[in-house]
């Protein structure tokens, strides 16, 4: 009886540690997205609104996978192109193609390894010709940054998805939206849980949330087998 309840008490406190952590994480999370630093961060002088928790993660996956392309949606300042292709430079491979409903802006930066299409949505159908045409079998990662309506999200993952080869990624971004404004769901989230519910290609890859403040929970889709 005695080692019992010692079980008993010991599983009990665990599942209350458990929950206290989770009450932390999200807390923490909370504090540093309502604070607005993250708008601030900026890559080598321009603006990147990204967790850097989030960036660290990004150049681990470019590491690790190599991408003959990266494709941003969302190019907002330019900064977390510029990021992307500033990795490609240390692993010495890659390009970066960024894709912005806003017209091309003199202050974007400039590197040899982007490419900005702007002017268009990244679910255009000349915009998709365009970015199909220069993948091409290559490995690709892609990061959608754009439009967080859960509708937007569904087309780019159907337009999207089918350019990630087995072993490289799919990023859907900001799907902590639901977790600090109500009035944004349904957003990025839903559109994941169901993509992922009804494609068995892609699985969530939890170990990319190590960090545990994320602005991307299960955003971090790797494909685990063709279509």
């Amino acid at each position: 009886m005695e080692n019992y309840l010692r079980r008993a008490l010991t599983g009990a406190r665990y599942r209350l540690d458990k929950r206290l952590d989770k009450a932390a994480v999200a807390r923490a999370h909370d504090v540093l997205y309502e604070s607005d630093s993250w708008t601030q961060a900026s890559w080598l002088g321009a603006q990147a609104l990204k967790n850097p928790l989030d960036l660290w993660i990004y150049q681990e996956i470019v590491f690790e996978t190599k991408p003959d392309v990266i494709v941003e949606t969302g190019t907002y300042r330019g900064g977390s192109a510029l990021y992307l292709a500033t990795i490609c430079d240390l692993v010495e491979h890659g390009e970066v193609i960024s894709i912005d409903i806003e017209p091309l802006r003199d202050d974007y930066p400039q590197h040899p390894r982007i490419t900005y299409l702007a002017g268009r949505s990244s679910t255009d159908p000349g915009v998709l010709d365009e970015v199909r045409a220069r993948v091409d079998a290559r490995r690709t990662l892609i990061v959608l940054d754009s439009d967080h309506s859960e509708a937007h999200v569904d087309a780019e993952l159907a337009a999207y998805a089918p350019l990630v080869p087995v072993g490289c990624y799919l990023i859907v971004e900001d799907s902590n939206i639901g977790q600090i404004r109500k009035d944004l769901m349904p957003g990025p989230l839903q559109a994941i849980e169901r993509f992922v519910a009804r494609s068995d290609d892609f699985e969530i890859d939890r170990h990319r949330e190590k960090f545990l403040i994320t602005h991307n929970p299960s955003g971090y889709l790797r494909r685990v087998r063709a279509a």
